[in-house]
């Protein structure tokens, strides 16, 4: 038996490794003799074999008894010592791993009891403590981060039958600090995976780059896909590859030594939530500067506040603002201190058509390596801010690491899924909209949808977005909840059943009853779900979506709620919860 686990060993793992780009991260807090439990999260089918590959010493793996009934995966489970385990008859399966660790091998559970369908932690249960108890061998938490959108995960709503969004896949093991066995509950577990996450979610590959070099490889990727759609008088639509040659042709002009910024650092944006305040975001970025989003009000019917947007430009210090000369125009005789407001229509004019040409034709050949290298942006991450808003009358910078983290975490799960379109109107004016509205599309493969500004009083145009652009989430303010839920027309059945959830943002403090008392009617409008997720200054901290449990529920499946009321949804990965009230299940509480 020895020869036949050492052959799958040789065989096996470099197939792990080709499949997974693996860091781990204090594998040396495992002890080096005697036995040990390792308790971790479960994502996927091929977990056993990640934490194989990633622990120093062989391990065992308790493992659900139902997978021991197909004779190759049984005679293969064997082979390894997998101790077979069912649920609600775990006595044997207990003695047996205490008497493992009595004898000094390593043991893996997943105290979950069953792969997550929400992309987040469920409830742990007690197994492991007696375990621990009875054998008396160190506990060690194990966190694995990435692995959410594998494969072998449950992302899309399926397991395996999808084809891999890259190869190879980058996951990180991260081992926390061990615990004696009397130490070692449930709540010790949860806070020190939780605590795991953190570092896991920091050594991640996709955070060790600059935002700039991030983006042009991002938008590279599934070039004609569409990056952000305007519905107005007429519909327009950018596709990804001409999101980055129009950025890229603005950078240019930016960065030429006639340009219009001059030497500033700081450009000020004017601007409401679309697709012109996206592109220059991007160029400017591209170009080295950073750009400083101010308040500008959601919808026409809202009016510039001419003395607090003199507040915010005083409170960024800047000296040149982008704006459009419609909006020039309404500020009035406010004391702008000298501040230069150019036109963005004269700027987008002044990028020039044979840049922009030259750029799309760039866009497809050019690989992205040379992009980047051609535009002289560093890989590294900077300490410097790449990008700020002004909020509340004070200005909030934000860098490279703040926006990779922050659009990763919300990847990370089952409320969104690759590729997919959201309907969304959220500006720039808070870090938190900008994620939905700019971030997500720019460094990853989602695409956003809303109404042009001019037209966002007209509620009906909404369905009609999300019929044409195929959403499945619409992001909505407060405001726009209200409007759907006094809405009298219910959308057309079709669209009711592909909308899946309706998302809305909440802030600490906020009465929630008010929020759940008109998520009915919002449900029997659109057919989607009302979803808070909670914001704050650095982002968003939890999210809440639909239950993902199959219906009906299986018997030897336990549910996995996906909402709770009264909660503003589950903690997002890679964060420790410290500030929070979180519960068992991951649930953030407001009570």
């Amino acid at each position: 038996m020895e020869i036949f686990r050492a052959f799958f060993r040789i065989t096996l793992l470099p197939w792990v490794r080709l499949l997974y780009r693996l860091r781990v991260l204090h594998a040396d807090r495992v002890p080096t003799r005697g036995g040990a439990l390792l308790v971790s999260n479960h994502v996927g089918y091929l977990d056993s074999f990640i934490l194989y590959a990633a622990c120093p010493r062989p391990v065992r793996f308790v493992i659900v008894s139902r997978y021991m009934k197909f004779g190759a995966i049984r005679w293969f489970l064997d082979l390894f010592g997998a101790i077979p385990i069912t649920p609600g008859k775990s006595r044997d399966a207990i003695r047996i791993t205490a008497d493992s660790l009595k004898r000094g091998e390593v043991v893996c559970i997943f105290p979950e009891g069953q792969l997550t369908r929400t992309g987040v932690m469920s409830p742990l249960k007690k197994g492991f403590e007696l375990i621990a108890r009875q054998s008396g061998a160190p506990v060690v938490p194990v966190y694995m981060q990435g692995l959410w959108g594998s494969i072998f995960s449950g992302e899309r709503g399926t397991y395996i039958r999808k084809w891999p969004h890259r190869l190879p896949w980058p996951v990180v093991v991260a081992f926390g600090e061990p615990s004696d066995a009397e130490s070692a509950d449930k709540s010790w577990a949860q806070q020190s995976l939780r605590r795991a996450s953190v570092e896991a979610f920091g050594a991640m590959p996709q955070l060790q780059s600059s935002v700039a070099a991030s983006v042009v490889r991002s938008l590279k990727r599934h070039r004609r896909a569409t990056c952000f759609a305007e519905h107005g008088k007429s519909v327009r639509r950018l596709r990804r590859h001409q999101v980055l040659s129009t950025a890229i042709a603005l950078a240019h002009r930016w960065k030429s030594g006639e340009s219009p910024l001059g030497d500033e650092s700081r450009i000020g944006l004017l601007l409401p939530g679309g697709i012109a305040p996206g592109l220059f975001n991007l160029g400017l970025i591209l170009s080295g500067r950073v750009p400083v989003n101010l308040p500008f009000p959601s919808e026409p019917a809202g009016t510039l506040d001419a003395a607090g947007i003199a507040d915010a430009i005083r409170a960024a210090n800047l000296k040149i603002v982008i704006t459009s000369r419609a909006f020039a125009g309404a500020l009035g005789n406010a004391d702008f201190d000298d501040v230069t407001l150019l036109d963005l229509g004269g700027e987008m004019n002044g990028a020039g058509l044979l840049t922009l040409f030259s750029e799309r034709i760039r866009a497809f050949l050019e690989p992205s390596w040379w992009t980047i290298r051609r535009l002289g942006l560093s890989r590294q991450l900077s300490p410097e801010p790449v990008w700020a808003c002004v909020s509340e009358g004070k200005l909030k910078v934000y860098g490279d690491r703040e926006i990779l983290a922050e659009s990763l975490r919300l990847t990370s799960g089952n409320w969104i899924e690759s590729g997919e379109t959201w309907f969304c109107e959220q500006g720039l004016s808070t870090f938190s909209e900008a994620l939905w509205s700019l971030w997500l599309p720019a460094l990853h493969q989602q695409g956003v949808a809303g109404r042009s500004w001019a037209v966002r009083a007209e509620p009906s145009l909404i369905e009609t977005v999300c019929e044409i652009e195929s959403v499945k989430r619409v992001v909505v303010s407060p405001k726009i909840l209200d409007t759907l839920a006094e809405s009298e027309d219910t959308w057309h059945p079709e669209l009711r059943q592909s909308i899946r959830s309706v998302l809305v943002p909440v802030e600490s403090g906020d009465d929630l009853t008010l929020l759940d008392r008109r998520s009915d009617r919002v449900e029997s409008v659109t057919g989607g779900r009302v979803c808070p997720y909670l914001v704050s200054d650095h982002g968003i901290v939890a999210i809440s979506q639909p239950n993902p449990d199959p219906v009906p529920l299986p018997p030897d499946y336990q549910s996995q709620p996906g909402h709770r009321i009264g909660s503003p949804g589950k903690l997002l990965p890679g964060l420790s919860g410290e500030g929070w009230e979180v519960d068992e299940a991951g649930f953030v509480d407001f009570s």
